[in-house]
């Protein structure tokens, strides 16, 4: 493989953005230290209690699409190369919407034949949603009761649906990532590199200085800064705030309740998401997701809350998520419950760092942070523009 311009990094994080931006250095030919102030593992990581969901989400930059593409070629690949033992699974994934909230006629007409004050008020889908790989579908609830005759996946049924108001649904099939399976496995990957240097995931960084300090003494000719929501203290990042998440997790064997309108019981699973009330709400969204051996139930996007623990008003209404899910709550308790922060920012911070700020000895600095609740989504197309940054 041909040379690059930097010929060792150090890589600060290991939550799925660093740890695949070492993967990506890795591969280009570079040496790699690889630091953390925990394993990828730990509890504490944002990455290892994530949903795994692969659909953009609250991380508001125009580069998101093509991350998120190149992170969708990725794990299609893995999901069809690795077989039944696949950290990567294509599941069904249904978003419930009271209105319309898509494409009509007037969006297909050019502007200059549309009537004199004719506004939109519904504008088209989101890009990603016209990849092929995913089918996507927007459908009435009538149509999707009509297709899950065939499909049998386990979601509320029509009456239930119409019930509560939700007249419209997104259907699609993207993958979802058992978070901790993998990174398990891109840490093993690090481990066994023969381009990897060494690897610590018990160092905390005080600032960017001594980040800087230490990849000097290492002999590095690049900082890869992926420390997330740490970036605010280490880069004094004001900008970047915790969206704390709160999830239950139930076994995925667990018993279902069945339909109150005495709908067929189906044996599929599939994720399902509610943004709209009265089941959630833009920073409540209720929601079950289907992740290796457990059924993912949340949640919030609540920025600035700081609270590590699941408030009992909290876990109340993520159990009555679950019921209204399908979980049979009555005879299934949770085996799990976990506290996260997504690094949330009002642009993700992924560029070489020209400030000069911290006097970088020599050493190019690229951040590579910030990602809201779309690190899953976006973490390989992120890592490759990293380390071309590294690299160019």
């Amino acid at each position: 493989m041909a040379s690059t311009a930097a010929s060792k990094v150090l890589v600060c994080g290991s939550g799925c953005i660093g740890l695949r931006t070492a993967i990506e250095l890795l591969n280009r030919n570079v040496s790699v230290h690889l630091r953390s102030a925990r394993p990828p593992l730990d509890p504490s990581t944002c990455s290892v209690g994530a949903g795994g969901l692969w659909m953009p989400y609250h991380c508001e930059d125009s580069r998101v699409d093509k991350w998120a593409a190149h992170t969708l070629d990725e794990l299609l690949s893995y999901q069809s190369t690795s077989g039944g033992d696949s950290p990567v699974e294509i599941v069904p994934v249904v978003v419930l919407k009271k209105h319309h909230h898509g494409p009509k006629l007037k969006n297909f007409i050019r502007n200059d034949e549309r009537l004199p004050n004719e506004v939109d008020d519904d504008g088209p889908l989101p890009a990603w949603t016209k990849d092929p790989r995913l089918d996507f579908q927007h459908l009435a609830v009538e149509m999707l009761a009509w297709q899950n005759a065939v499909h049998k996946l386990r979601i509320p049924s029509e009456a239930t649906l119409k019930g509560a108001g939700y007249m419209h649904a997104w259907l699609f099939r993207p993958p979802i990532v058992d978070a901790p399976r993998m990174l398990n496995s891109m840490m093993l990957e690090v481990d066994m590199h023969e381009n990897t240097v060494d690897v610590n995931t018990d160092t905390e960084y005080e600032s960017l200085e001594h980040m800087v300090e230490d990849a000097k003494s290492l002999g590095c000719d690049s900082v890869v800064n992926c420390s997330g929501l740490g970036a605010r203290d280490i880069c004094g990042d004001e900008e970047i705030v915790g969206g704390r998440g709160v999830l239950l997790h139930y076994d995925r064997m667990c018993p279902r309740r069945p339909d109150p309108h005495g709908a067929e019981p189906f044996p599929n699973d599939a994720a399902i998401m509610v943004e709209e009330p009265p089941w959630g709400n833009e920073i409540e969204t209720a929601y079950v997701i289907p992740r290796g051996d457990v059924l993912v139930v949340g949640g919030t996007y609540l920025e600035g809350d700081t609270e590590t623990n699941v408030r009992p008003e909290e876990r109340e209404r993520l159990t009555k998520n679950a019921w209204t899910m399908g979980i049979d709550t009555e005879k299934a308790e949770p085996v799990d419950s976990w506290v996260g922060f997504r690094p949330s920012r009002p642009m993700t911070r992924l560029e070489v760092d020209t400030s000069g700020a911290v006097g970088n000895q020599g050493i190019k600095i690229v951040h590579n942070y910030g990602h809201g609740g779309s690190g899953w989504t976006v973490f390989v197309g992120a890592a490759k523009e990293a380390a071309s940054l590294v690299v160019g």
